[in-house]
């Protein structure tokens, strides 16, 4: 009998509890939406991917004459203003050249050698004139020209804010016939994905080494784009 009294006060508050708490789920209203802002910006940095491609007869040989165009171009672009840190060596092959043949194992023939640099160009009207300059130096090997900002950071925290409020815009306007108020947002989560710096590319075609200067016209600006999610209070 004493078990069963201090047992019972318990069972008897578990229903009182459950109401309470329907009750307040029916009062929480909330609106999830989903904002976007775009910034713009012009850039201010090339981004040049390009080297020398070598074949000879032997390894040895190959190599010394990629070694050598590539000292050359080095040459070059410090003499035109670029510093040592705008230049890099992004990727070095050496690649045997088989012939194939029926019944037999295949034939190496020569080598290639392949050294691709990254250059970033700060100056944006000499773009040009140091793809020219590279290729009298020894490159033949141009693979994309990108343009870019090099610090976006402003920029992307112009189009988080610009995101925000078109969240909130969008709320107000879908709930505006429904007689309730936005209010204070619960919940912000950015859905972008990681954020790159905004970039135009272009491959580089062999049309574009043959005029006797090269002609480069970059964009005029580049866009950044940001995507949230904001759950909304509504009073």
């Amino acid at each position: 009998m004493i078990n069963f009294f201090l047992r019972f006060p318990f069972f008897a508050l578990v229903p009182l509890f459950v109401h309470a708490h329907e009750a307040k789920s029916e009062l929480e209203r909330w609106i999830h939406v989903t904002g976007v802002g775009e910034a713009k910006a012009s850039p201010d940095l090339a981004i040049l991917r390009m080297g020398v491609m070598s074949t000879a007869k032997t390894a040895q040989l190959a190599t010394e004459q990629n070694n050598a165009s590539i000292r050359e171009i080095f040459l070059v672009l410090e003499s035109m203003g670029l510093k040592k840190s705008d230049f890099e060596t992004e990727r070095f092959q050496l690649v045997p050249q088989s012939q194939y043949r029926k019944g037999l194992p295949p034939l190496i023939t020569g080598y290639r050698v392949s050294n691709s640099l990254i250059l970033r160009i700060r100056d944006l009207g000499r773009v040009g004139e140091i793809m020219q300059a590279s290729i009298e130096a020894g490159g033949n090997n141009f693979e994309s020209l990108t343009y870019a900002v090099d610090d976006f950071s402003q920029y992307l925290e112009e189009a988080r804010v610009l995101a925000v409020q078109d969240a909130r815009k969008k709320a107000v306007e879908l709930t505006r016939s429904l007689g309730v108020e936005v209010g204070k947002p619960l919940t912000i989560q950015e859905t972008s994905g990681h954020q790159r710096p905004p970039m135009h590319e272009r491959r580089m075609m062999q049309a574009d080494m043959m005029a006797e200067s090269v002609p480069v016209q970059g964009p005029s600006e580049l866009k950044t784009e940001v995507r949230v999610q904001v759950k909304f209070e509504l009073k």
